[in-house]
C-alpha cells in the first residue's frame, strides 16, 4: 500500500513538473521565425517589420524555461524615430525586452497579443514589476487592452515627439537605476540619413545602456541640453556624434561641447559609419582619482576574429531596429548595413580584416553573421557573399585557387 502510494505521489509530482515547465511559452505553438542557415550565416526572415520582431523575440527568448524568460516587453508604433528611441534606453538590463510593433493601424494584432502571451514576461522588479512598456505617442487604448485581456502590468512611456521621449526615457532611466551614463550617443533626427548613421550605436546602447539624445542637424534641442546638463562632474558627459559635419553640422557639435567632451563616430557614407562603429573603442578615466575610480569603456573595439555580426538591408531600418537585440541577448556583436544586391565595399573590407585565421578544425576561431529579412531584403547572392567573408582565410584561399583552376583549364 505504501509503495503504490508512494508510486502515485511521484507521478503526481512528475505531472506537477511537467506542467510548470511548459507554462511558460505554450500559448504560441505556431512561431514565426523562419531561419535560412549557411555554414556561417543564419538568415531570420520575415516580409514585414511586425513579423520580423516577433521571429527575433522568438530567436532571443524560447521562453521554454524561466531563464529564457525576457523580463517585459517594449510595444512602439511603426515609428522609425520612436523604435530607434525605445531600444537606445529600454532594451537593456534591468528591463530586458524584446520590441514588437504594433500594427500599421496603430493597434495590437493578434499575432503580437499571442507573442505577448507566449513570452509571460517575468516583470521588472527595479519598476514594480512592470511586465510592458508601452512608448512614444500610442494610443491609450493599447495599454487598456493589455491590461484588460492579458492581465499584465503596463508602464506607459509616452511623448508627442522623439525629442521629447529621449529624454522622459532619460529621466525614467536615472530613477530605475539611480544614475545618469555619462556616455551618452547622439543622433541627427531631421536628416534623412541621421538614423542609418546611428543604428550601429544604437545597437551598442541596446548591450550596454548607455545614454541617448537628438539633435538637428544644425540647433540643439532645449530637452537634449536639458539631458546633459544632468551628467556628472566637471568633465560633464562624453558625447559619441554618429555622423560627419553634413549630418551633424560642426556649430551642433560646438555647442554640446559646452556639456562635456564631443567624439565624432562615422564614415564618409552609412556603411562606412557602422564598420566605423565597429572597430570604434574609447576608454579611459570616467571620474575619481586614487580612490572611487570609475572607468569609462564605450564601443565594441573589434579587431579580431571570433565574433558575431547582425547584418542587414539600410532601406528598411525598421526592420533592422528590434534586431539589435541579438547583441544584447544573443550572440553579441555590432550591426552591418548592406544593400539588398550588394556588400558594399567598405563593409567587404572591414569583414576582411576580421576574418578569422586557420588552425585545427576544432581550434579556429570563428565568425557568425545574422542576416536580418527576407530575400526582397536582403538577396541570397549577399547572404553567400557574407557566409564567405565569414569563413577562415584558408577557405577563401582555396576557393580562389579553384576558380583560377578552372580558368585553365577552360582555355585549355
Amino acid at each position: 500500500m505504501m509503495r503504490a502510494t508512494a508510486s502515485l505521489l511521484l507521478v503526481l509530482l512528475l505531472l506537477s513538473c511537467t506542467s510548470e515547465d511548459r507554462m511558460i511559452g505554450q500559448e504560441n505553438k505556431d512561431l514565426h521565425l523562419k531561419s535560412i542557415p549557411t555554414a556561417f550565416t543564419t538568415r531570420i526572415a520575415a516580409a514585414d517589420p511586425e513579423t520580423q520582431a516577433i521571429g527575433i523575440a522568438q530567436t532571443v527568448y524560447p521562453a521554454t524555461r524561466e531563464e529564457h524568460a525576457a523580463g517585459a516587453v517594449i510595444i512602439t508604433r511603426q515609428n522609425t524615430a520612436e523604435a530607434f528611441t525605445a531600444m537606445q534606453r529600454v532594451t537593456h538590463m534591468p528591463v530586458n525586452a524584446p520590441l514588437l510593433y504594433l500594427g500599421k493601424d496603430g493597434k495590437l494584432s493578434e499575432a503580437v497579443m499571442n507573442e505577448m502571451t507566449r513570452l509571460r514576461p517575468d516583470g521588472v522588479v527595479q519598476d514594480g514589476k512592470v511586465q510592458v512598456y508601452v512608448v512614444g505617442s500610442v494610443d491609450p487604448s493599447v495599454a487598456e487592452t493589455i491590461r484588460k485581456e492579458l492581465r499584465y502590468k503596463v508602464r506607459e512611456l509616452r511623448a508627442e515627439d522623439p525629442v521629447k521621449l529621449a529624454e522622459l526615457l532619460d529621466r525614467w532611466q536615472a530613477a530605475l537605476k539611480s544614475d545618469h551614463p555619462d556616455e551618452v550617443v547622439i543622433s541627427a533626427l531631421d536628416h534623412p540619413q541621421g538614423m542609418a548613421h546611428g543604428i550601429g550605436a544604437m545597437g551598442w546602447n541596446a548591450h550596454m545602456g548607455r545614454g541617448f539624445a537628438w539633435v538637428y542637424k544644425d540647433s540643439v534641442p532645449e530637452e537634449t541640453r536639458k539631458m546633459l546638463k544632468r551628467r556628472y562632474g566637471g568633465h560633464g558627459a562624453f558625447m559619441y556624434l554618429t555622423g560627419g559635419p553634413e549630418i551633424i553640422s560642426d556649430k551642433v557639435a560646438k555647442e554640446l561641447s559646452e556639456y562635456g567632451q564631443v567624439r565624432r563616430v562615422y564614415g564618409p557614407d552609412i556603411y562606412s559609419s557602422n564598420t566605423v562603429n565597429a572597430g570604434y573603442k574609447d576608454f579611459g578615466r570616467n571620474f575619481g582619482w586614487w580612490t572611487g575610480w570609475k572607468g569609462r569603456d564605450f564601443g565594441w573595439g573589434i579587431s579580431e576574429a571570433g565574433h558575431n555580426f547582425i547584418i542587414g538591408s539600410a532601406d528598411d531600418l525598421l526592420m533592422m531596429i528590434p534586431a539589435v537585440l541579438l547583441g544584447h541577448m544573443g550572440k553579441h556583436g555590432p550591426l552591418l548595413l548592406v544593400e539588398r544586391n550588394r556588400v558594399p565595399e567598405p563593409v567587404v573590407r572591414y569583414l576582411t580584416s576580421v576574418q578569422p585565421y586557420p588552425a585545427g578544425p576544432a581550434e579556429t576561431i570563428l565568425n557568425h553573421a545574422f542576416i536580418i529579412g527576407g530575400k526582397s531584403h536582403v538577396s541570397w547572392q549577399v547572404q553567400k557573399e557574407i557566409d564567405m567573408l565569414m569563413r577562415p582565410q584558408a577557405a577563401l584561399k582555396e576557393k580562389h585557387q579553384d576558380g583560377a583552376r578552372r580558368t585553365r583549364s577552360r582555355k585549355r
